[in-house]
């Protein structure tokens, strides 16, 4: 348990009950260490920034210049002041003051300045954006970045992450979300923040086609107009207020997927063609129509769909309050407190936003390590042990070896969609979570390596442990495979073995599309007689639960060859749920679960007493005329509560879906598009 900072929440939480003033109570920081360069044997190429125990660290390439000035922005648009006062003669500079401002370097000779560098240790990735900053740079600096991220064929799996944070202000500005894209307001409420404009674009793909618009997120700020935000997977709206509709697709274009938590539409929400979507304590003045396949509610208040799950009915599905959730992290600025990470509260049968019962605590900046490009597993876990907090960037950062949380409330925040890349030397995971209280993860991308058991375990596997304080882990997505023609593999992508864990959006992707995609590792000789490679990317389970009493809401899992989700533990609760079948299977005697063909998308133990699920929607995506039994398994006893299920084939052909559950509720395939349970079973 987390002794440094235990105390202090407990203390805080009861004193926000009774005082809400208590809110901006701050834990108190460790002392200062003498300045110690970190990455000292490292030759820096332009500028480089590093923060540690309260100082700044600024280095760059040396030049044969007269001598160096430093200049300091709050924001990268902003107005810099020279830091410096006689000219530097050495390439670096330390400060105790402003650690997290934007800096500028540069290189003064012959009375003449040449720019060395500029960033922060918010990672060169990362725009801070003032009310006061020259909006038509930030403009221009948001539409060039869109037009790189945004295209099809590079877009998606692009190196390239992005963060876009606004200072409390209002901005008459037209913000584009592109692929590995987060934009946030740094105020304490989304009313701090308001923004003209924000969409998502709509030429991704022809047709206006949105099902591979993943990756993106906005939070914490208001839309003063309408917002068109057609995506599919690994995106999120959260803490949104927006002042006008809110369109969910382009026009009749495809569009799968998509997340809203915490949110105010003061118009109508259109869902247009969404195959399904999760909203979650939210609000709007109408919901248009529920005509797709998946709609679900859960602790909304306002308009909310009510209809029958059947062919002609409205198939929404209502849940009246969220039964356990703590809402994201998210990071906060004001001038008297600078920057602070606001960790939400768990609260239980909660309906509605989070607005006027803001329970919850600060954490300074300063109790976060911040990660840069150049830490290792090594430099992120002494971190750890220290007590620290970590904060990634928007960035791509390697790990030889996995992530290991072992204190209590510790938070791991992640920025722009910062990515944990799982390295060749890396067999076993990228991050470890201890089954301790209060854990928070959130905003993280695992990436596969060549071969690792898992991606992200959570507890230890037979151990059951109550929680007063449960781990909650949010926008967590795991990819394997696509972005190169590389193999890449796991055996079970997410193991949550700690008891009371609530998950809130989730993507376990193994990749359908682009490239390292295959089944297996596939040779072949080309015309020239050289041999060509195209490699797999197998994963046998995407998600694994054997705690007890784990929720999850919105959870997402596609293409894994065995069970895609395989829940073991007691008491389980699945709140959405979205699932493709593999694309390419070989044939299907490489696709069995024993005697029966092909491997259910859902399953529950049949020793599981008790389990629920709300909104189960899953699809047949199949090129290669393979059948599979049972969409979903689960025992057939009191305890098991499963509603409102539906099977689709997006593929009409020879492949096809036998049942939905147990083989019960009919099939799916050339000349049946979609079935629907409402109830299994029945006496349930």
């Amino acid at each position: 348990m987390r002794k440094r900072l235990f105390n202090l929440k407990s203390v805080f939480l009861a004193a926000a009950l009774l005082f809400p003033a208590a809110a901006g109570c701050a834990p108190e920081l460790p002392p200062a260490k003498e300045p110690e360069f970190p990455f000292e044997d490292e030759t820096p190429t332009g500028l480089v920034l590093d923060e540690a125990d309260g100082t700044l660290f600024l280095r760059w390439q040396e030049t044969d210049a007269d001598g160096y000035n430093v200049y300091r922005s709050k924001s990268t648009f902003g107005t810099y002041e020279k830091v410096n006062g006689e000219l530097l003669e050495t390439p670096r500079f330390t400060s105790r003051e402003e650690l997290y401002a934007v800096y500028r370097v540069t290189a003064v000779k012959d009375g003449g300045e040449e720019k060395i560098g500029e960033g922060s240790v918010f990672s060169a990735e990362t725009l801070l954006v003032a009310p006061t900053d020259d909006m038509a740079s930030v403009q221009a600096c948001i539409d060039e970045r869109h037009a790189r991220l945004e295209k099809a064929d590079s877009g998606q799996f692009s190196d390239e992450r992005f963060a876009i944070y606004f200072f409390p202000g209002e901005y008459d500005l037209n913000v584009k979300v592109g692929y590995y894209t987060t934009v946030a307001g740094l105020g304490r409420t989304p009313d701090d923040v308001k923004v003209r404009s924000l969409s998502v674009s709509s030429e991704v793909l022809p047709k206006n086609n949105a099902t591979c618009t993943f990756w993106r997120s906005a939070e914490n700020l208001t839309v003063k107009g309408d917002v068109r935000w057609a995506v599919s997977q690994a995106t999120s709206l959260r803490r949104m207020r927006i002042e006008g509709d809110l369109f969910l697709s382009n026009g009749d274009g495809w569009s799968s997927g998509g997340f809203l938590a915490d949110s105010e539409v003061t118009g109508t929400v259109y869902p247009g063609s969404q195959q399904q979507w999760m909203a979650r304590n939210s609000s709007w003045g109408k919901w248009d129509h529920c005509g797709s396949h998946n709609y679900v509610f859960s602790g909304c208040e306002g308009a909310i769909p009510q209809g029958e799950w059947t062919e002609a009915g409205k198939r929404a599905t209502v849940l009246p309050a969220t039964e356990k959730m703590a809402e994201k992290p998210y990071l906060t600025y004001d001038e008297a407190e600078g920057f602070r990470v606001f960790v939400p509260a768990v609260r239980e049968n909660r309906i509605g936003t989070s607005r006027g019962d803001e329970r919850g605590y600060f954490l300074p900046l300063g109790a976060f390590h911040i990660a840069s490009g150049r830490d290792s597993a090594e430099t992120l876990n002494r971190a750890l042990e220290e007590g620290k907090h970590l904060f990634f960037p928007a960035g791509r950062y390697s790990l030889d070896a996995p992530l290991e949380v072992t204190l209590g409330d510790t938070v791991l925040f992640g920025s722009g969609y910062a990515t944990l890349k799982i390295s060749e030397k890396n067999g076993d995971c990228a991050l470890r979570l201890s089954d301790a209280d209060g854990i928070r993860a959130c905003g993280l991308l695992a990436d596969a390596g060549k071969y690792s058991k898992n991606m992200v375990v959570v507890g230890e596997e037979g151990e059951h442990r109550s929680h007063s304080d449960p781990i909650v882990l949010s926008d967590l997505f795991l990819r394997i495979g696509g972005a190169k023609n590389v193999h890449t593999e796991t055996e079970t992508a997410l193991a949550i073995h700690a008891d009371d864990t609530v998950g809130d959006n989730f993507w376990v992707w193994r990749a359908d599309h682009s490239s390292g995609v295959e089944w297996e590792d596939v040779s072949y000789l080309d015309k020239d007689g050289e041999t060509v490679t195209n490699y797999g990317n197998p994963v046998k389970t995407g998600v694994l639960v054997t705690g007890n009493d784990v929720s999850c809401y919105a959870l997402m899992v596609e293409h894994c060859e065995g069970y895609q989700t395989f829940w073991k533990g007691e008491r389980g609760l699945t709140v959405m749920y979205q699932s493709e079948t593999p694309y390419r299977v070989p044939s299907q005697e490489k696709w069995m679960s024993g005697s029966k063909k092909g491997c259910a998308s859902y399953k529950v133990d049949d020793g599981v007493t008790a389990h629920r699920a709300y909104g189960v929607g899953i699809y047949l995506v199949n090129y290669s005329g393979v059948t599979l039994a049972s969409a979903i398994e689960a025992p057939e006893t009191k305890g098991i509560a499963l509603e409102h299920l539906v099977i689709c084939a997006f593929t009409q052909n020879e492949s096809s879906i036998e049942n939905v559950v147990n083989g019960f509720g009919g099939g799916v395939g050339a000349n049946v598009f979609r079935r629907l349970v409402e109830k299994f079973p029945m006496q349930a």
